[in-house]
């Protein structure tokens, strides 16, 4: 709502009150539309993920008062619910805001509307919202709209946009359509500072510093793919790498998975710190089999202290799905990004629960564009780690490409870095007709190579690098020693493997 406070009417210039006029006609409609939204996101709380709104955007003050109520709760104060007895708790403390409150109806008014409220309107009423707040901004920059708000009625905001698009280029792209334009050397200087100080630098890889390197890590406003056969490690490659590092920085991470369920998420990690961080010797199978001896469950017991002490502020979140769906995975991101949260993991992505289409590869290229439209820099900025199955025909290859995907091949497209896994094969150890031959770099520049010598004894695997946009990708691969048993992972050197003719 336009207001001129320091005027009386009689003094307003004819600018001013048409300012007014046009808020006023404006208003009329946005009312209804303000409450329907208050009223969705009081019945259904997540709703305040997805809306992407602010106190700015709502005009009367009646939704203002009950909107800074939801926000308090649900985005700084993390509440689940918007119950009575939470709003009464919290208006305690807000003496201000509680009489507002309730001199509008306090919680009466909310539940009288959950009566006829449809939540499944709730986007289109956030669209109807911003339409409104954009003609608002339009009179606002001196453009005669007053006399067209009853065509904007039975118009979308990307009609007005085309009706003025000559004119308001620099409102409605920056706010409806996401874009921003910049002169390529903005803030150069500072962006020198900003590095100096913080790098660009992403989340690193643990025990991974070649990967690390060459990749930059799991770096923000990104996806990063993992993928391989079925079985092969993947969601262990992802535990390893990812989770340790969270836990070292104290950088929280939301993992969503589809396969696995929480308990073996935990057993995976309760063995992962047994080995790598308290070097206990304990594989898998003690832990699965039971019947443990007093000294093996003491040494569980300490795995899941040390676990409890280094996760206390939420730093891992396990959410498992019942049925995968892409749009969850969305909601999820929107609702832990508002929280804070910079760091995601799916495990594993695919087709959506319940399809069955002849064109279901182009399904999945669109779904990741679309996650990708949200984690990059100028929407969340997050990271998400995605692993996903290569097509069964890979199992023949030694040498990975983006052919290995299969049909859904593009959707590495919006990636920036993909990540290939296999196992060394037997005639890939030392004296066999394949031999790989592994190195590591030293010196100052690393230009001294090092022989590494796999030993046959051990569990090996190998890292293609398909696609990177941090540094380079296909030029070599990386050699890991894997102990799936164990859940111990480490770089042993680099390789280069013959592609396949």
């Amino acid at each position: 709502m336009v207001i001129i406070a320091s005027k009386d009417k009689a003094e307003l210039t004819p600018y001013d009150q048409e300012l007014v006029e046009v808020a006023n006609k404006v208003n009329l409609y946005k009312n209804d539309i303000e409450g329907n939204i208050i009223f969705c996101i009081y019945k259904k709380p997540d709703l305040i993920y997805d809306c992407n709104l602010k106190l700015s955007d709502f005009s009367n003050n009646i939704w203002r008062v009950y909107w800074a109520i939801a926000y308090q709760l649900l985005i700084v104060q993390k509440m689940q619910d918007l119950d009575e007895m939470t709003i009464g708790f919290f208006l305690e403390q807000h003496e201000k805001l509680k009489a507002k409150y309730y001199e509008y109806g306090g919680f009466d008014v909310i539940v009288k509307s959950f009566e006829y409220i449809n939540t499944k309107n709730f986007d289109g009423y956030v669209d109807e919202l911003v339409k409104w707040n954009g003609v608002l901004e339009l009179s606002k920059r001196g453009f005669n709209v007053k006399d067209r708000i009853k065509d904007y009625c039975d118009m979308t905001s990307e009609q007005i946009y085309s009706e003025w698009e000559a004119f308001i280029n620099s409102i409605y792209v920056n706010i409806d359509r996401g874009m921003t334009v910049y002169d390529i050397s903005d803030g150069l200087i500072d962006l020198i500072d900003e590095l100096d100080v913080e790098s660009a630098l992403g989340l690193p890889y643990a025990e991974m510093p070649m990967l690390n390197n060459e990749t930059g890590g799991q770096c923000l406003g990104s996806i990063t793919l993992v993928g391989g056969l079925s079985n092969v490690g993947k969601s262990t490659f992802a535990r390893n790498a990812c989770i340790p590092s969270c836990i070292q920085y104290g950088t929280p991470v939301v993992c969503m998975i589809n396969e696995d369920g929480i308990k073996k998420w935990q057993r995976e990690l309760l063995i992962y710190v047994s080995n790598n961080i308290l070097k206990n010797d304990i594989q898998k199978y003690e832990l699965r089999n039971g019947n443990y001896t007093p000294e093996l469950k003491q040494k569980l017991i300490d795995a899941a202290h040390w676990i409890q002490e280094q996760t206390q502020n939420h730093i891992i979140t396990v959410i498992p799905f019942t049925q995968y769906k892409t749009s969850n995975v969305l909601k999820v991101i929107k609702k832990y990004s508002a929280l804070g949260v910079k760091h995601f993991v799916l495990d594993t992505f695919k087709l959506d629960s319940g399809k069955v289409s002849e064109h279901a590869w182009l399904e999945m290229q669109q779904h990741m564009v679309e996650i990708n439209d949200l984690v990059k820099p100028e929407v969340k900025n997050v990271h998400i780690l995605i692993t996903f199955q290569l097509s069964k025909g890979s199992v023949h290859q030694r040498y990975y490409t983006q052919d290995s995907i299969g049909m859904a091949k593009n959707i590495i497209d919006v990636a920036s870095t993909c990540i290939m896994i296999r196992d060394v094969y037997d005639d890939e150890y030392p004296g066999e007709k394949r031999q790989l031959h592994v190195f590591r770099r030293e010196g100052k520049n690393g230009n001294t190579k090092i022989p590494v010598k796999l030993d046959t004894k051990k569990h090996y695997q190998i890292l293609f690098i398909i696609k990177n946009r941090e540094g380079s990708a296909n030029q070599y691969q990386i050699v890991v020693e894997h102990d799936l048993s164990r859940n111990m992972m480490r770089e042993v050197g680099i390789c280069n493997v013959m592609p396949d003719f």
